[in-house]
Parts: C-alpha cells; structure tokens; sequence
C-alpha cells in the first residue's frame, strides 16, 4: 500500500487500515465488485467512521489515488530541486518519478480506473486529477522556477512536463499494464539519463 507508515492517533490508523483493506480488495475483486461492507470487515471499525472519513466508496478510492500522488511530489522534493545543479534535479526528479509511476501499486490503480471507465467515467477522471494530473503539475511547478532563474528556457511548462514523463514511462507503462515487468533500477537510470539529454538540447537556455 503506498502512503506510508508514521507515529499515528487512533484516529489515523483506523483510516489507514480501512484505505489499505480497500485498496486490497479493489486489486482481488474489482472495483464495482467490492462493498462497504467487505471493507469494513477487512480493516474492523463501522460503516459510520468509513463514511466519517472518506463519504462513501467513491471517497476512499480518491484517498488511495491522493496517498501515492502525495509520495510521489514527496519523493520528488520539488521544493529543493532547485537548490542542485540542473541535470542533477532533472535526473533525481526524473528517475523518483519513474520510478514510483512504474510500481505495482501505481499500475495497478491504472487498470483499476481504465477497467472501470465505461461505467464510472467519473472514477476515471478522479484517478486521473489526484494521481498523475497531480503529478504533472508538480513537475510542472518545477519546471516554472527553472525557468525563473534563467537555466531553462520554456513557453509551456505544462506541455513540457508531459514531454518529460512521457520519455521516462510511456513504454513501461504500457508494458507493465499488460503484464510485463518493470525496468530495472539500472535500465531505468539509463533511460532517464537519455530523457534529460533529450529535454535539455530542446530547453536549456
């Protein structure tokens, strides 16, 4: 399960452990397949602190998506990117990204809201908004003070962060999807090492 495990009050672990036994049971059943019920049953507590929590079973998948977007900006510590050496912060960011958007958990909420989105299209734009539209942004917001401080020279940061992400993961992603393993640490160092040459020979000012 991806947010991870600190000093918590009650209060808080009860919530984790019912947004782990969701997560769980949404990757065994599916979605639409799973109650409130059976994860009441999984983590323990009652249907009324599930709904105090999370609203309803919409609410607790949107919190499973949030948790591994927030690692990711976490992982990535755009605040102090900024402060090293430009290919140094774009191959740090580059590879935690990576690295964390080709995990199990991450793809496994892909298939969850791709399964899904005939019927719950909603469910799809919410995986969508605080999984990677979250992460975009962050590295877009990155992207932005670089630009500020003179060492990158960008009319679109939004459209250049997808570039960039785009490099890393679209072919792993896609693999992975389908059953496949993810690269390895090493092939992946490799590959954003290439992506960060690539985007600086078309950014850096």
């Amino acid at each position: 399960m991806c947010p991870r495990k600190t000093s918590k009050s009650a209060a808080e672990r009860r919530r984790q452990a019912m947004m782990e036994a969701a997560y769980e049971l949404f990757i065994e059943k599916g979605y639409v397949a799973v109650t409130v019920d059976e994860i009441i049953q999984r983590s323990g507590g009652s249907k009324s602190t599930l709904y105090k929590f999370f609203g309803n079973k919409e609410g607790i998948l949107g919190a499973v998506i949030e948790a591994l977007a927030n690692e990711m900006l976490g992982e990535m510590q755009v605040g102090i990117l900024s402060d090293r050496p430009l290919r140094e912060g774009l191959e740090r960011m580059g590879f935690t990204v990576g690295r964390l958007a080709l995990s199990a958990n991450a793809i496994n909420q892909y298939r969850l809201a791709i399964a899904n989105v005939a019927v719950f299209p909603d469910l799809a734009r919410l995986w969508f908004d605080k999984g990677p539209g979250t992460t975009f942004n962050g590295i877009a917001e990155y992207l932005k003070k670089e630009v500020a401080i003179g060492r990158l020279d960008i009319e679109n940061p939004a459209i250049a962060a997808q570039f960039f992400l785009g490099m890393i993961i679209c072919k792993d992603n896609i693999l992975m999807s389908i059953g496949d393993a993810g690269p390895s640490d090493i092939d992946l160092k490799a590959i954003v090492k290439a992506a960060v040459d690539v985007f600086l020979a078309a950014y850096e000012a």
